[in-house]
């Protein structure tokens, strides 16, 4: 109920809020998400439905690199406009902006906390834990063995520090990029998201 009081009272004074998602691979970062939207009343975009949005509105082909978290060395090899490195800091904000507008959002990847860091009411979240137990979390969640998942955590990282790096140029889970990081392993989904709710209360 505070939450809601707090996002009603940001309306009417004519602002917006947005939560940024940055996650390390096993750390429930789309539960987290979806429960954050339930007790903000606010909506979650994925990555899926940012990409159905960026169709919808006929601005995938524009950026699908972007959309699609491409491996960086297949960006690096484009010859697209919108990937000279002049240009590919700007894409994040250009596309979040055209998708969202000024609607509150909670995001979840895409370089969100970069495109909105100079933004009022915004509250930027990385979410990390223990790898061992992101294993675990991983191997549970997919039905699949422990090796196969540290493979899946390890890769999914390094793609994921690989595409924030080329997009904005800083070190994706430095703590200096974000307002709050949190172990979501140790405090799991539900206090987790009630913990960004919290801190929403007293941005």
């Amino acid at each position: 109920m505070w939450c809601q009081v707090k996002l009603s009272m940001l309306k009417k004074a004519g602002g917006k809020m947005i939560i940024t998602i940055g996650r390390q691979c096993g750390c429930s970062g789309d539960e987290v998400g979806r429960k954050l939207s339930k007790l903000l009343n606010i909506p979650f975009y994925t990555k899926k439905d940012l990409i159905g949005l960026a169709r919808e509105k006929k601005i995938y082909e524009k950026y699908p690199f972007y959309f699609g978290e491409e491996p960086v060395n297949a960006m690096v090899s484009s010859v697209a406009d919108d990937f000279c490195a002049s240009k590919a800091y700007e894409i994040p904000h250009k596309a979040l902006k055209v998708l969202l507008g000024d609607r509150d959002a909670i995001v979840i990847g895409r370089a969100s906390n970069y495109a909105y860091r100079n933004e009022p009411g915004t509250a930027r979240i990385f979410l990390c834990g223990d790898r061992a137990e992101r294993v675990k979390n991983i191997a549970n969640k997919h039905g699949v063995s422990e090796r196969k998942a540290r493979l899946t955590v390890d890769k999914t990282d390094e793609k994921r520090r690989g595409y924030h790096k080329y997009y904005t140029g800083e070190e994706w889970g430095s703590a200096g990029n974000y307002d709050l990081c949190i172990d979501a392993v140790k405090l799991g989904v539900d206090k987790t998201a009630r913990l960004i709710a919290d801190y929403t209360k007293i941005m």
